[in-house]
């Protein structure tokens, strides 16, 4: 019965990320226009785009394999999977003791997903698109892995129960602690905000699809329905990616604080949690992409490699450093 109400809780979980991710897209496109001093598409256009996209016929390449029409559906199937394990303003519909690893496997599965249906097409562009998106993924992971296993490290002393739980960021505030802990965090919350902006690919980091360059990269050749789940997926990823840092560094909920329970407090809960996605969407989308251009590929592994996980080792070695006690 439990898995039953799980279940029915991950089908209506998915329908409202859904909504709340085309309404994101459709807030940033306003947003952004309105930094850049434009009008903008209506705040209702994501919607539009995705069901004129349903609507319509998918066009199958000559050269594609049969990988290229199955890929949006698994891209699509792994986003719904994911969202079992995206803390959400609670602990996960199916939480298990080290449903981090799971996370991060799903997350990183999406992309790799749409390398290999941009390889299936058959495309030279799609194939360019694909080895951009391979090597940002790569390089984008390793700082971040660095810095959430720093953070669970660190929940872990501080006495937290199943430490590799996703569920763990809400039983302890991770801004807890010495200025020297708090100077540690901040800048692990910087390369958070560099890694989701990677992750949903924008201002630097929009270089797989680079638009002006290789005609959408990935998704080159996709059309109608295929690519209408690809961009759901995307959108899916997008709000899931920026729940994670809204669950390491903005844990707080507000149920508590008005004395609501049960389901009451469950939807508060989720809806204060979608503002904060927002908040932090806004600052490593809307903003980012306003006010910064695409860099190189080279200078975007520049950036993962040299600048990123330098900032990652440095704050993962002050939290060492005042959790050991080094400084008394």
């Amino acid at each position: 019965m439990n898995i039953l109400y799980a279940t029915l809780g991950l089908i209506a979980l998915y329908l409202y990320v859904s909504f709340a991710s085309l309404l994101w897209e459709g807030l940033d496109r306003k947003l952004v226009a309105r930094m850049q001093r434009r009008v903008g598409p209506p705040l209702l256009q994501p919607f539009y785009d995705f069901l004129k996209l349903m609507s319509k016929e998918s066009i199958i390449p000559r050269h594609a394999n049969k990988f290229y029409e199955l890929a949006p559906v698994l891209a699509l199937a792994v986003s719904i999977a994911l969202l079992a394990y995206t803390p959400m303003g609670f602990a996960p519909l199916f939480a298990t003791k080290g449903d981090v690893i799971v996370f991060i496997y799903l997350l990183t599965l999406i992309g790799f997903i749409r390398v290999l249906g941009a390889i299936s097409s058959g495309s030279p562009y799609a194939r360019i698109g694909a080895q951009r998106e391979m090597i940002i993924l790569v390089s984008r992971e390793v700082p971040m892995m660095l810095a959430l296993f720093t953070i669970l490290w660190r929940l872990n002393h501080l006495g937290v129960e199943k430490p590799f739980s996703l569920a763990t960021f809400y039983q302890r505030n991770v801004w807890s602690g010495t200025p020297l802990a708090l100077i540690g965090t901040f800048i692990l919350l910087f390369v958070f905000l560099a890694w989701l902006a990677s992750e949903i690919e924008v201002g630097f980091f929009d270089i797989p699809e680079a638009e002006t360059e290789v005609a959408e990269g990935p998704m080159a050749e996709y059309s109608g329905r295929h690519l209408a789940l690809f961009e759901l997926s995307n959108a899916l990823k997008m709000f899931v990616s920026a729940s994670l840092v809204v669950a390491i560094f903005l844990p707080w909920d507000i149920s508590a604080y008005v004395g609501l329970s049960g389901i009451s407090a469950l939807v508060v809960d989720i809806l204060f949690h979608t503002f904060k996605v927002f908040v932090v969407l806004f600052i490593s989308m809307s903003i980012f992409r306003a006010i910064t251009g695409r860099l190189r590929i080279t200078h975007a592994v520049q950036v993962f490699w040299l600048r990123l996980l330098s900032a990652a080792i440095i704050g993962s070695l002050i939290l060492a450093i005042d959790q050991l006690g080094v400084i008394a």
